[in-house]
């Protein structure tokens, strides 16, 4: 990653280890799943908002409001999700979206990879690391999961290491992703749930209302991969700075959101139910999951995907700067905040005497 650009990326004094907080396993709890990396794993806040975990590719099987009503798209059984199926719930990397040509160079050295989309990777590959068992353990309320990708796994160089905490608030999902290698790498992480407010994943998204201060749009050619080009967001479908029905326009493309630090990517809501998403890096992806018409349960554009993430292929084609490159002494850390409002939360009213 570009020192310069990258405001997530830092460089610890000593070992990268400490400076994450992993906390070592006599800190923690017995761990949440010792052997069955499919069997559910539950978080509920007083509030009633509940999430549901496996083990095996970090997935985010299940987020429920106070009054039951499902905000992300699931899977019908846990064992399905070591399946073929389009990265429902996933945490996605080593590198989420796409490479072009499945293939980078750093400093002089060419790396091939894995490709699985036309020629070119995604979401890094068919054993990425949403099908690897993850090792699960609580910390206090929170949920630690964590991986280590060994160098030359389908193709990527360097050791990676990840931590990925997951802690469940009264109104909001936190989660912190963090990574350490021992040679250059990229690394791009992000959670990859198709979310609708109406939890009717049976029907399009199109009448949902979607907000985002995002202001531009990665330009990409007819296999997806990035151009180099970031126009405006006007006259197009992917201009939501103010509020309007995410409409019928298929969308696969990564919107940059100005600003630095936590701050809103989106808002989407079914006139009821809200969820917000927040992040620290450049944008996110905005998929209309059309791909979700393949699977039982779920109707082709039930759910939308909104993944924030550094842009695709920038360790070929950097935007703004940003290559995605980790190096040893690095570390990689982004925060996403999935913030819900809706029936069944508590109030700030006062009740009157």
């Amino acid at each position: 990653m570009t020192q310069s650009a990258c405001s997530d990326k830092q460089t610890p004094p000593n070992d990268a280890r400490a400076q994450v907080n992993a906390p070592p396993a006599s800190a923690t709890q017995t761990a949440a799943q010792a052997t069955d990396p499919f069997t559910p794993i539950v978080q509920r806040s007083a509030s009633g908002l509940e999430a549901q975990w496996i083990g095996h590719g970090a997935h985010l099987v299940s987020l429920r409001l106070p009054d039951g009503t499902p905000m992300i798209a699931g899977l019908p059984e846990p064992r399905l999700y070591a399946g073929q199926h389009p990265h429902v719930g996933s945490l996605v990397g080593r590198v989420a979206n796409r490479i072009g040509g499945a293939s980078f160079q750093i400093d002089g050295q060419t790396f091939d990879v894995t490709a699985t989309e036309g020629g070119n990777a995604l979401h890094a590959g068919p054993e990425g690391f949403d099908d690897q068992d993850w090792e699960v353990e609580r910390d206090g309320e929170a949920l630690l999961f964590r991986h280590s990708s060994p160098a030359g796994h389908q193709g990527y160089p360097g050791h990676v290491d990840v931590l990925v905490k997951a802690e469940l608030g009264e109104r909001e999902l936190r989660l912190t992703l963090i990574a350490w290698t021992d040679a250059p790498t990229p690394v791009n992480l992000t959670q990859h749930g198709y979310w609708n407010p109406s939890g009717l994943f049976v029907r399009p998204v199109d009448g949902l209302v979607l907000q985002s201060p995002a202001d531009r749009v990665v330009a990409v050619d007819a296999q997806l991969i990035p151009t180099g080009e970031t126009p405006g967001v006007e006259r197009t479908p992917y201009d939501f700075r103010e509020s309007r029905p995410v409409g019928s326009a298929q969308m696969d493309a990564t919107l940059l959101v100005p600003g630095e630090g936590l701050r809103e990517m989106a808002v989407l809501s079914d006139g009821t139910r809200t969820m917000t998403v927040l992040s620290d890096y450049p944008g996110f992806q905005i998929y209309t999951g059309e791909a979700l018409g393949e699977l039982d349960g779920l109707a082709a554009r039930g759910g939308l995907a909104i993944e924030p993430q550094y842009a695709p292929d920038a360790v070929n084609t950097p935007i703004d700067g940003q290559d995605t490159v980790l190096r040893p002494g690095e570390v990689y850390r982004h925060r996403i905040v999935y913030r819900f409002d809706g029936p069944g939360f508590p109030t700030d009213e006062t009740p009157e005497p």
